[in-house]
């Protein structure tokens, strides 16, 4: 490639922290032809960022830092539900690629993707290259992502590619090699995004003057191939994106793309199959899907014809898709096409099949089956590094020249037991460069992923720089188990480019028209982060009210302690205690307990987990400001244990505010759908029960003639200014109550939230619950008698303690039913999927 004409000099800034700044060789050194002299391009990129002190990009790494962890981008370093989150790693210096060089290298890929998806209509169709002998039959046929079901399949339009990524390398010479395909499901598009974004926004004026490359264009493809393509039968496209849950390794990039794109979030239970067409399942039925995007491997998609262990699937998928009741994107088995063996013969089919050359050559490859190539490969084993040729093998690179002849030896004795599962690839040099580490700028090494999409056409367009993985700690090598961290990647344009299109336009009018429909699950999910969020707020409130009070310990009765220990108990923060027995725990104790305790059932610090769980599984429809609230209260919520009682109030507070702030972004930001419906349902039935029990313990046990037990409750509800402004005398239990248990103006009121819930069931889809909706509009309307501490009765037949006990209980029994009637479907006729 061109470099640097002899006046493009680093400018001061970027020259002093490349004084010390060099790359050994034979790294390629992406920004300097020499230390302190840039590349044409990174020459613009400098002068137009202006001078990059050293105090300046750190200050600005600090911001991309800070702003990913507020977005909560993370990468899970294992996919299971105790593995930890990786918070996603963002350096604040982009890789900039020319625009010529860029153009040669899109082209090449492009060319690259329209042969895959060309040899994989052969491998599932006639198999001409396998008869012809271009492909080895055992590398095909013995490799787990080749789906014997698929065979035969024919894809609508002919296309199995929607979409692939390709790993890309540059070596010593500066020419770029793709080390690596993906085609299941490929991934990381959602994380470029987020780097764009935040990228973008740290330098807005060298983004702008330097005319980047756009990535609308890509995503609006994308979207347009999914919904041109999709058998829609005069219908409205439904897209799906299929991920297979919260603890998949790249859940928040799932989560990111559903709501960029307008697509339905869905796992593999949200979706049943009848007649060979797809349902999501919903609260308002079952709704047809056109297309499926999805982030789920080949093999699980459909533990009918597939794995038959599988549970993320959808079973009978396959017949769907073969039948051409639904487009999957990318279509099933193209996980083949990874393989790192065909890497070797592709050369040879892009002759056969398009006539010409592979413009972006492969690193060169020998697949371990053929005897030929293995024996070229002993021939250079000091050149070579070893890999796995087939998928769910674990195993790092093997350097062949890192080994002593013991080593080497027993290697070679493993490839001659199973030789199709090797392959050899030349060593290839990383190109370094420019990163930023705590001392200033570091040449590391960096891979870059590329895109390309299908455009509707026949051809494909690619992802203008894609995503750039940046080494970690060792410096050499990039790979996502030994941490590192990204990049975002600038490509240069021509001219001005613009990024107010009219694709955006059109697809933000389309979707104007399309009410968003609400999965089962989602809706389950948005019902229980309701109930576990309320429950956190009143754990919080509870402790606080009780330990606010422990200075005057002294001077409260033993009965109050009892009933509040009592009150905790019910509401699982602490451990049951036999009724008769006086807590021997102080305030203090008694509290820490609830806040800190793991075996508490429903003690703050579960309910707090458990609210960001629940919202986790719903991320698609949190806005960035609720989800960075909740990431803020999940990470407070282990914090402080053995503090005293200042810090134990203040931290208390915090999570009270917290909470308080969340509820108030449900109500001021969510869109008024079925989603919030039944999200407020959760909230107002959990806090219509925590009234209930906590006013029911109060009463069985005497409680209602303490007025220090009722200045607590008034504390407890946040009612206290309330009740001094309308009453203007001490507590009573008759006011009291008339407040916290009677006024339907009062928020924290039940028969406030026993309207609120019959007004939300009423508005429900085919709600059919009309048996609980008069109980709950019966005693919502309820007014109290003149004392009912002394058990007075409410319209002759019941008193406040059987009141309070069967409001409870009615709300329980429509927690129940909403369960049956949205979220289990039981009583949808049973799924029957035959093969033929």
């Amino acid at each position: 490639m061109p470099e640097s004409p002899p006046d493009a000099v680093a400018r001061p800034g970027l020259a002093a922290l490349l004084s010390e700044y060099g790359v050994a060789a034979p790294h390629y050194d992406e920004s300097c032809v020499s230390p302190g002299r840039l590349r044409g391009h990174w020459d613009a990129f400098a002068r137009e960022v202006g001078p990059l002190e050293p105090r300046q990009l750190a200050s600005a790494q600090a911001r991309v830092d800070r702003q990913l962890h507020e977005n909560g981008v993370t990468y899970n370093v294992y996919a299971s539900s105790d593995g930890p989150s990786r918070p996603w790693s963002l350096d604040v210096v982009p890789l900039v690629i020319a625009g010529g060089e860029w153009e040669r290298l899109s082209q090449g890929l492009r060319r690259r993707a329209r042969l895959l998806n060309l040899l994989c209509a052969d491998l599932y169709g006639p198999q001409q290259l396998l008869s012809d002998g271009l492909v080895p039959p055992a590398l095909v046929f013995s490799h787990p992502g080749f789906l014997r079901p698929c065979h035969g399949v024919t894809p609508a339009d002919g296309v199995w590619l929607h979409q692939a990524a390709f790993d890309l390398a540059r070596g010593p010479d500066g020419g770029w090699r793709v080390i690596g395909t993906r085609t299941q499901s490929p991934s990381g598009t959602g994380y470029a995004l987020e780097n764009r974004i935040t990228i973008s926004r740290l330098f807005p004026t060298a983004f702008r003057q330097l005319h980047v490359e756009p990535f609308a264009p890509f995503f609006q493809h994308l979207r347009d191939s999914l919904a041109d393509r999709a058998p829609r039968d005069g219908e409205p496209p439904h897209v799906v994106l299929l991920t297979p849950g919260p603890f998949n390794e790249t859940y928040f990039e799932h989560a990111y793309l559903a709501r960029h794109l307008g697509f339905t979030l869905a796992e593999g239970s949200d979706l049943t199959v009848r007649n060979d067409r797809v349902y999501l399942k919903t609260v308002t039925g079952l709704k047809r899907v056109h297309a499926i995007l999805r982030r789920l491997d080949d093999d699980f998609c459909d533990p009918v014809e597939l794995r038959s262990d599988s549970t993320l699937g959808i079973p009978g998928l396959v017949e769907a898709w073969r039948r051409g009741g639904v487009l999957v994107a990318n279509g099933l088995g193209t996980g083949v096409l990874e393989s790192p063996g065909l890497l070797a013969f592709l050369p040879a089919v892009a002759e056969r099949l398009l006539g010409a050359s592979l413009d972006v050559p492969s690193v060169a490859t020998w697949w371990c089956g053929e005897r030929a190539a293995l024996e070229a490969a002993r021939e250079r084993l000091d050149t070579l590094v070893l890999k796995r040729a087939l998928p769910h093998q674990s195993l790092e690179p093997v350097f062949m020249a890192d080994l002593d002849d013991a080593a080497r030896a027993e290697w070679l004795a493993r490839i001659e037991e199973s030789p199709e599962s090797f392959v050899f690839e030349e060593y290839l040099p990383l190109s370094h460069a420019p990163s930023w580490q705590p001392d200033g700028l570091e040449g590391r090494a960096v891979m870059l992923r590329v895109y390309v999409v299908a455009d509707g056409h026949g051809d494909y367009l690619a992802l203008p720089g894609g995503l750039t993985r940046v080494a970690g700690a060792d410096r050499h090598v990039v790979s996502s188990q030994r941490g590192g961290s990204s990049k975002d990647t600038w490509v240069l344009g021509a001219g001005p480019i613009d990024r107010t299109g009219p694709a955006l336009l059109r697809a933000r009018l389309e979707d104007l028209g399309h009410a968003r429909v609400v999965p089962s699950r989602a809706a389950e999910h948005l019902f229980w982060l309701g109930r576990y969020a309320e429950r956190s707020e009143q754990d919080a409130r509870l402790l606080r009210a009780t330990l606010s009070r422990a200075p005057d310990g002294d001077d409260f009765s033993p009965l109050f302690w009892r009933t509040v220990r009592r009150v905790a108990a019910r509401q699982g923060q602490i451990r049951e205690v036999a009724d008769a027995s006086v807590p021997d725990e102080s305030p203090i104790a008694l509290s820490e307990t609830g806040l800190d305790d793991p075996a508490a059932p429903f003690g703050l610090r579960a309910s707090i987990a458990q609210t960001v769980s629940a919202a986790r599984a719903v991320r698609d429809r949190l806005s960035s400001d609720n989800w960075r609230l909740l990431q803020e209260l999940d990470a407070a919520r282990g914090a402080g244990g053995g503090d005293g009682l200042v810090e134990t109030l203040d931290r208390l507070d915090r999570h009270v505010i917290t909470l308080v702030a969340v509820a108030g972004l449900e109500m001021a930001h969510m869109t008024r759908d079925d989603g919030w419906r039944f999200l407020s349902l959760g909230r107002h039935l959990e806090r219509a029960q925590g009234v209930a029990t906590t006013l029911g313990e109060v009463a069985a046990w005497g409680g209602y003639a303490d007025p220090q037990m009722l200045e607590w409750l008034l504390d407890l509800s946040d009612s206290a200014i309330t009740y001094r402004s309308r009453y203007r005398r001490l507590p009573d239990w008759t006011s009291v109550t008339e407040l916290l248990v009677f006024d339907e103006t009062n928020p924290r009121a039940l028969s406030f939230q026993l309207a609120k819930l019959a007004k939300h069931v009423v508005l429900l889809p085919d709600a059919s619950l009309s048996p609980l909706l008069a109980r709950l509009k019966r005693a919502a309307g309820r007014t109290g008698g003149p004392d009912p501490a002394q058990g007075a009765l409410f319209d002759q037949d019941d008193s406040i303690e059987a009141y309070l006990h069967n409001s409870a209980r009615t709300v329980a029994e429509l927690s129940d039913a909403l369960t049956l009637r949205y979220f289990s479907h039981a009583y949808e006729p049973a799924q029957v999927t035959s093969v033929l």
